[in-house]
């Protein structure tokens, strides 16, 4: 074989692991060494280097990206969902969830070194590309092409350090690759430099990439890549959780920088921008379309640009969402998540966000919807029964006729894509930054928290609007509520809960109200409990005599529409007096209290130990192989 040859297989070697993912590497940032000689195939033109870009991208999806483990168990127990009810459980994942973990708890070691494979290939991209020669004398168009993908590894080195630096606090950051650093066993470092860093690296990549209309201008195609909106939305959530409050690795009490504000006004003005540039990234009109026909269909090029910023599961990556979670559909999957009653009813009646996010049924005999009881209500954004596409194939040998797999319980990966950052955060985003930074709401903030509920509300109201507070404080409490409402189920509560510093209050008040259910007769119906640090949603989510202590169901075929049918027939908004089921009909004993609501008292973050669980330990494993990963989080 001659001495190209073996240039030429080294270097198609390296491309795969980078494409495939190392995930047969142990050691805490030590992948196979790239050699010099390798580099300079890989980097040696435009479609190599993008398939080294597309092995760090690779590190966001599967079992331990974003395709389960990130997105369903480190995000929960809250005050929305929780994972599981089994509070005996040895189950990892839902230890983890209930705020048991132990360092030595594999779904947060697994996930851990995955995101430091991930930015270990964003370092090799971030080297090595602007070493190229194309980058400074190649034409217009392969120049712009390989600036956006520097900018894009910066924006994946950012997402995976964010993650790293929210759930771990203080922890060591590579800034080369491995190959050219001297000591691979570094010492933690403090979350506040790290985010720092990556407020000033997503900066520069804002100037190296394009918006999302713009890529065809360079010869790129529209897909699922990172953008300039990607790298701007990005820098105002890390701005914000720099700002917001947090927890020391020696544990105590969560504190906020003196001048927190600083950051609030990086976010504010990223968002401004994004605002200000409507063709680039605006709301959907359709909350439900939101997710039935983009991201159930696997169209993510939503045609506001909405999904600014998403882990994709393109060509095949593993992801259990909508197996784990979602609907449960003739007896398997689903009931990952389990929607808390107190949420389900901080929605008002006519918020369509309810029953896009919330899923009191399961689909027995493929098309027969079997209504649940309030406490087995499920997850529904990642449904089963809502995943379409005509070239996605759920069985062997072709689609079913209405691409849908809802027969298909052997299905494991239908290769749903997580969102990271929605048009929906940056208006939210911005009025809390209005907010903070004026000392109440503006006209601009109001109108942005308005466009959120009014579309949530499917563009108008039936009812009264909702009053909007112009105090600081209250409009923080209705904004923590809205937030609640709009982002139910993808994973976002329990980090906006700790950078306000609330994680803690929302456990305890949730438990508070479930604990009243859980202590409710049908002839003595309590009135809940009061939020302290949250608007307090629509009167019928005080005073449980005016809901319903049963529901009604007809348990026949659903319609051609089935993912358009609500099994149930009277309301959950008013009470109901018959005792016996209509001829036709079954009965659920939808308020009845009991087991099933002690069940979430007992379960609901049983763990929890304020000044502590806001951090998740450093894996025991890195620590045996790292000496310098000390000390080791709080409590642990």
């Amino acid at each position: 074989m001659t001495r190209k040859n073996i240039k030429t297989v080294i270097a198609g070697t390296l491309l795969s692991a980078l494409v495939m993912g190392w995930m047969g590497c142990k050691k805490f940032l030590s992948p196979e060494a790239v050699s010099s000689f390798d580099t300079e195939y890989v980097f040696d033109n435009i479609t190599n280097a993008r398939k080294a870009l597309l092995g760090s991208y690779n590190s966001l999806t599967g079992d331990y990206g974003y395709g389960i483990r990130i997105s369903g168990y480190w995000a929960y127990d809250s005050d929305e969902m929780i994972k599981g009810t089994n509070s005996t459980t040895t189950d990892e994942g839902q230890l983890l969830a209930k705020y048991l973990s132990i360092a030595s708890n594999l779904q947060i070691t697994n996930p851990f070194n995955q995101m430091y494979t991930g930015a270990e290939r964003a370092n090799l991209c971030i080297y090595n590309i602007p070493k190229m020669e194309l980058y400074t004398i190649g034409s217009a168009q392969q120049q712009a092409q390989l600036k956006r993908m520097l900018g894009e590894a910066y924006v994946l080195r950012a997402q995976f350090m964010y993650e790293l630096c929210r759930n771990f606090g203080d922890v060591p950051f590579q800034k080369q690759p491995s190959q050219y650093t001297s000591n691979l066993f570094q010492s933690r470092m403090s979350r506040d430099s790290i985010y720092d860093q990556l407020l000033t690296d997503l900066k520069q990549a804002e100037d190296l990439m394009p918006w999302r209309t713009d890529v065809s201008s360079i010869g790129d195609a529209v897909d699922q890549r990172f953008t300039k909106g990607s790298a701007k939305a990005l820098r105002a959530k890390i701005a914000l959780t720099r700002g917001g409050y947090s927890l020391p690795v020696s544990g105590g009490a969560l504190s906020r920088p003196s001048n927190y504000l600083d950051f609030y006004k990086i976010a504010h003005d990223e968002c401004a921008d994004l605002i200000a540039n409507p063709t680039q990234h605006t709301l959907l009109s359709s909350y439900k379309d939101l997710f039935k026909n983009y991201l159930l269909a696997h169209n993510l090029n939503d045609p506001a640009g909405e999904y600014i910023m998403v882990a994709s599961m393109a060509n095949g990556a593993d992801s259990k969402l909508g197996i784990q979670t979602g609907t449960r559909v003739n007896g398997v999957g689903g009931g990952n998540l389990n929607i808390l009653p107190t949420y389900f009813y901080m929605f008002d009646s006519t918020d369509l966000r309810r029953d896009v996010t919330c899923v009191p049924y399961e689909i027995t005999f493929d098309t027969i919807k079997t209504g649940h009881a309030m406490n087995a209500v499920y997850d529904g954004k990642f449904r089963k029964e809502w995943v379409s596409n005509p070239s996605f194939v759920f069985s062997a040998g072709s689609a079913s006729t209405s691409n849908r797999p809802a027969t298909n319980n052997a299905l494991q990966n239908m290769q749903l894509s997580w969102p990271l950052i929605r048009f929906a955060d940056v208006l939210l985003w911005y009025a809390e930054t209005e907010n903070e930074i004026n000392g109440g709401p503006t006209a601009a903030a109001i109108d942005a928290v308005s466009r959120v509920n009014l579309r949530g509300h499917g563009g108008s109201y039936k009812e009264t609007p909702p009053v909007i507070p112009t105090t600081k404080d209250g409009f923080f409490k209705f904004l923590v509520k809205e937030r609640m409402l709009e982002f139910g189920n993808e994973g976002v509560r329990k980090y906006d809960l700790i950078r306000w510093n609330l994680l803690a209050t929302a456990v305890n008040e949730t438990r508070a109200r479930l604990n009243a259910w859980a202590t409710a007769t049908e002839s003595n119906h309590p009135v809940m409990p009061l939020y302290s640090y949250m608007e307090n949603g629509p009167a019928y989510a005080q005073d449980a005599t005016q809901l319903p202590t049963y529901l009604y169901f007809m348990k026949t075929p659903a319609r051609s529409n089935i993912d358009d049918f609500n099994p149930f027939l009277n309301s959950y908004y008013k009470p109901s007096d018959i005792k016996a089921a209509p001829t036709g009909q079954v009965r659920v004993a939808w308020w009845l209290g009991g087991s099933g609501q002690v069940t979430y008292v007992n379960s609901i973050a049983s763990g929890f130990k304020t000044g502590q669980s806001e951090l998740m330990p450093i894996p025991q494993s890195q620590r045996d192989v790292n000496p310098n990963l000390s000390p080791q989080n709080f409590g642990y």
